[in-house]
């Protein structure tokens, strides 16, 4: 297995031996690894259905999408992917499964369809273990303790920001969840927790609390702490979910541009500092 780095900070690009990649020979160099840099891609893959899921399957458990479906199209036409709509906050930054107990471990993806040449539609990630770890001392410190409520709500605002109420009902009824905003993992490094799905920061004034959550993005999306993924045909790409937020550059809503999405099962509870 060879890996260049793409940046100093995020993202990799890995070559690998196709029989290793499918038995989970590398498996535990992979999970450190993607930890580490945060994004890796592994280009010309042209993995099928099958090898997707029997790579996932080395390095984690797969969710079930609809509690039935193993991969997921990710597509602006809804007449492949029924939640076309909602996928659209895929174009801001997010992290899968926010508005769960325990988000998801890995998000990985393979290029299906390509949009159109110049229509953009490359992936992006963040790597917002870096991004804390270069917060001065004293902005570390301010910062635990702040929990921050995540929405549906929050996200679909991005896309429609005067709903009718009916929708607004709708985005409602789905779960919310309380997060600390400062992870601090098991494998001892800490990230921030942000996201197009941030509501509000509890016990501040709203003002504020949005001031803050701005601060920090804009703070965790600097060129230094992004990797950006522009997609070749048959190219897989795996993220941390936990350590990272992620967006899909701009394209065309009519666009053929189709991925074929895995998320692996969330194995660890956001928690604060002991």
């Amino acid at each position: 297995m060879k890996v260049e780095h793409a940046k100093p900070k995020v993202g990799s690009i890995v070559s690998i031996d196709r029989g290793d990649f499918l038995s989970g020979r590398h498996a535990g160099e992979i999970q450190r690894l993607l930890v580490e840099r945060s994004a890796l891609v592994f280009p010309g893959m042209h993995l099928t259905d099958e090898e997707q899921l029997q790579f996932a399957r080395t390095i984690g458990e797969v969710h079930l999408v609809g509690g039935d479906k193993e991969l997921q199209n990710i597509s602006m036409d809804p007449e492949i992917n029924p939640v076309a709509d909602y996928t659209r906050g895929a174009f801001y930054w997010h992290i899968d499964g926010a508005n769960d107990p325990v988000p998801a471990k890995a998000t990985m993806l393979s290029a299906r369809v390509l949009p159109a040449a110049n229509e953009g539609g490359g992936t992006s990630v963040a790597n917002t273990y870096a991004a804390y770890a270069d917060l001065p001392a004293a902005r570390k410190q301010a910062l635990e303790g702040i929990c921050v409520r995540h929405a549906l709500e929050a996200s679909q605002r991005y896309i429609n920001p005067a709903p009718a109420l009916a929708e607004l009902k709708r985005w409602q009824s789905y779960p919310v969840q309380t997060h600390p905003l400062v992870w601090h993992h098991r494998h001892g490094q800490a990230s921030l927790l942000l996201g197009n799905t941030c509501h509000y920061v509890e016990d501040m004034d709203i003002a504020e609390g949005n001031l803050l959550l701005c601060e920090l993005m804009e703070w965790s999306t600097q060129g230094q702490y992004v990797f950006t993924h522009d997609w070749r045909e048959g190219d897989f790409l795996i993220f941390d979910n936990t350590g990272t937020m992620h967006r899909a550059e701009p394209y065309p809503l009519d666009s053929k541009r189709l991925m074929r999405r895995t998320t692996l099962v969330g194995e660890e509870p956001v928690t604060a500092a002991a």
